[in-house]
């Protein structure tokens, strides 16, 4: 795979457009962007959806899954791991071999100096409508924030890059974490003050997206950086506050079903603020799926090995079955209703049943689709249950029953019997549409949404004091998704709001969704949470299932391998090398 280095950014091609339709943001071949051509109304076009492109590369492919998920309390390692990620593993998570990491940095930098160019050379476009230059402007400070909150996150101090390169350098050095800080809340507060409110094209980012990366920013910050935290949580709280109160002014409402968020069809539904748009163009899709690029593989990250079981072959609607990431014990549990003192007001067929996110998103039963495949029987039924997840253990009377079943028995796998390839599926992003068996997904994939939004204010009104106000916030979303008339079951009372709470809240409402690391992190848990087994399970052989052979081990070794530094990623060994060792390394590597 190519990889466009800062110090080479003169080589960068900005992937761009020519024209655009009312329906999406598209993208068609376009060559180098010259400072001249940026000057022109087709150039300034061009350049920012360039800058947009860089969403498809971060939120779609391994790299995008394995940077913000893996490794964490809500996913263990399945049958496929990358540089180390998933649990910690110090031989491979290195400034060498850590290719996830290194993406992430090529992608944002080249990103940022897309943006640059833009607005750099931008403002000197004629023959453009003065609104129009104004909203791009808006749109390209908005994208060069998100980028470089990606990279703070990830590596704290970063080169802090606002000049457009157009020549190679080496003269790059590292800016202090409160500098970018600095520079993403400037970008964010300017993109405010004159950005659309709603989106021309699903895909546009908006005031709305401002607004909730700001709350995002400052949250995050006040733990990074302490001194400032009261001031930054006030801020945090603000600016999610006005969103909410605000959102028919964005067009913006939460669904009203949990299901209905990640519908196919829905990526650009009223919750969303922010996603990232693909299309079927190889040319800039990248879509071999076997190198980082701009790919959509997220649907198939999380799904597990159902295509080796009896009666079932891989199909279009199940998916391809890359089972990189596998649900923990403690993800799993999270969905079953408990009371104030934290025990289980559920039990056996009840359980996960008031909180309807899991069965909602989360597949437990396969359908036979190839009678006699996989030492199957022939005589099984086109559309009868060939699979089974029932999140609890059996009774033995039940399994025979199931085993004695007239229309033949089906396969069984109860918790103590997951594995690296078979467990339960997250289906988010399953895609349906895809146009071959093993073809990738063109759904847009939902980077920020409103539901979001509220647990950020409550988080942040609950390290101000305000707990009341948490609760409240907290509630709203825990409304929506309980089952038909157990919505005051859902609801908490201000005695339960902590960190540990908000954290679990955000693991039921948002796993999956490109969080979880970062979450851990800003809220100094992440070594906490991994090295605590009862949340990530320490490798564990587990048994074989009924009717099948399961091989392979459910767990990893990220709370024997996790160390303190690990709080920060490794910047990529071929930026210091490229810069003579001017960028320098993160303590421990």
């Amino acid at each position: 795979m190519k990889k466009i280095v800062i110090a080479t950014l003169s080589t960068a091609v900005l992937l761009s457009a020519t024209s655009c339709n009312k329906d999406f943001l598209d993208e068609t071949p376009q060559s180098v962007l010259t400072p001249a051509f940026l000057q022109t109304p087709q150039g300034v076009e061009a350049g920012v959806t360039g800058v947009y492109s860089g969403l498809r590369q971060i939120y779609g492919n391994d790299s995008g899954t394995f940077t913000t998920e893996a490794g964490t309390d809500l996913w263990t390692t399945g049958i496929s791991a990358s540089s180390g990620l998933s649990d910690y593993d110090n031989t491979a998570l290195t400034p060498i071999n850590d290719g996830s990491h290194s993406f992430i940095w090529t992608v944002c930098y080249q990103q940022i100096n897309n943006a640059n160019g833009v607005l750099k050379y931008g403002p000197a476009a004629t023959g453009m409508a003065p609104a129009r230059l104004t909203q791009l402007l808006a749109e390209a400070k908005l994208l060069r924030a998100q980028y470089y909150f990606v990279l703070v996150q990830d590596f704290g101090d970063v080169p802090l890059m606002l000049n457009f390169v157009d020549s190679p350098t080496k003269d790059i050095v590292r800016a202090p974490m409160a500098d970018v800080y600095t520079q993403i809340i400037k970008d964010l507060n300017e993109s405010l003050a004159t950005i659309a409110d709603k989106p021309a094209q699903p895909g546009r980012v908006t005031r709305a997206t401002a607004l909730h990366l700001l709350s995002k920013v400052y949250l995050t910050r006040a733990t990074a950086i302490p001194a400032g935290a009261t001031a930054d949580y006030t801020l945090a709280a603000q600016f999610a506050k006005e969103l909410i109160d605000n959102q028919t002014r964005y067009g913006l409402a939460l669904e009203t079903d949990p299901a209905k968020i990640f519908e196919e069809g829905n990526e650009n539904g009223k919750e969303v603020i922010m996603n990232a748009q693909f299309s079927g163009d190889a040319t800039f899709n990248r879509i071999d799926g076997f190198t980082f690029g701009g790919e959509n593989v997220l649907g198939f990250q999380y799904r597990s090995r159902y295509d080796k079981m009896p009666n079932m072959a891989r199909d279009v609607n199940n998916g391809r079955p890359f089972a990189r990431h596998v649900p923990t014990y403690f993800l799993e549990n999270a969905y079953i209703l408990n009371d104030a003192s934290g025990n289980p007001l559920e039990s056996g067929a009840s359980l996960r049943t008031t909180d309807t996110r899991y069965n909602k998103w989360f597949t437990t039963v396969y359908r036979v689709n190839s009678p006699g495949a996989n030492a199957g029987r022939t005589t099984a039924v086109v559309g009868d249950t060939a699979a089974w997840y029932p999140g609890r253990q059996l009774s033995a009377g039940r399994l025979a029953q199931i085993n004695a079943r007239p229309g033949g028995s089906y396969v069984v796998v109860q918790p103590n019997q997951y594995t690296t390839e078979y467990f339960p599926t997250m289906n988010k992003f399953d895609s349906r549409a895809r146009t071959s068996v093993n073809g990738f997904s063109t759904r847009p994939n939902i980077v920020y949404r409103l539901a979001e939004t509220y647990l950020v204010a409550a988080e942040a009104y609950f390290y101000l004091g305000n707990v009341n106000q948490a609760r409240d916030y907290i509630n709203v979303v825990r409304r929506r998704a309980a089952a038909t008339g157990r919505a005051t079951q859902m609801e908490i009372t201000s005695a339960q709001v902590n960190l540990n709470f908000i954290l679990d809240e955000r693991a039921r409402e948002l796993c999956g969704e490109f969080t979880r690391w970062y979450d851990l992190k800003r809220t100094n848990q992440l070594l906490v949470r991994v090295r605590n087994t009862a949340y990530s399970p320490a490798l564990v052989t587990r048994a074989s299932g009924t009717g099948f052979t399961a091989g392979g081990n459910y767990g990893s070794n990220a709370a024997t391998n996790i160390r303190d530094y690990h709080v920060l990623r490794p910047i990529p060994q071929t930026e210091i090398d490229r810069t003579s060792g001017k960028i320098t390394q993160n303590p421990g590597y």
